[in-house]
């Protein structure tokens, strides 16, 4: 394997893990403000982080390849003002880390767009998919963010080795 595919699987991997904590951050303000509430958080936490990324990207003369006038910086500049104010507003009476759960969403779509070509769509899915279920026993082995407790079990153990095992088959190299 090369060693640029080991890195983009490690990758892959890493950001399923994120998932599986953005599930669990999600779960917890759905369980604080309602299902609809925590939705409309997360996405407000995805749409600043888009923002800031594309203003970075367009301060460093690398604009967005959009049509006019969005490929324009202060138009992310006023969507993200619009978002954080909204996220402030939104989050009141939360802890503020839970305003992070949608990063990890606009962390997982921009993986898609640069590893899924790059790996393969197969083994993206696969091996995201494995590290959002070996982040999700662990975190139940936690009891993080409020859900149940769920030890890890030999039986969960063999589970998370079949999954690793299908992304070794899935790359099929």
């Amino acid at each position: 394997m090369r060693m640029t595919q080991a890195i983009y699987i490690g990758a892959a991997l890493l950001i399923g893990f994120g998932s599986a904590v953005q599930v669990g951050m999600i779960g917890s303000l759905g369980r604080q403000r309602g299902t609809f509430e925590a939705t409309l958080i997360s996405m407000l936490a995805s749409v600043l982080g888009l923002a800031a990324f594309l203003v970075i990207r367009a301060l460093r003369s690398e604009p967005p390849q959009l049509p006019s006038p969005m490929n324009e910086p202060l138009v992310y500049v006023v969507l993200g003002g619009v978002a954080t104010v909204a996220l402030v507003v939104s989050m009141r009476g939360l802890q503020p880390y839970l305003s992070a759960a949608g990063l990890f969403g606009f962390l997982y779509v921009v993986s898609a767009a640069f590893l899924a070509p790059r790996i393969g769509i197969a083994l993206y899915v696969s091996a995201v998919t494995a590290g959002t279920l070996i982040g999700s026993v662990a975190l139940d082995h936690l009891g993080a963010f409020g859900a149940e407790m769920q030890r890890v079990t030999l039986v969960r153990g063999l589970g998370l080795l079949a999954l690793i095992l299908g992304v070794v088959l899935v790359r099929g190299r």
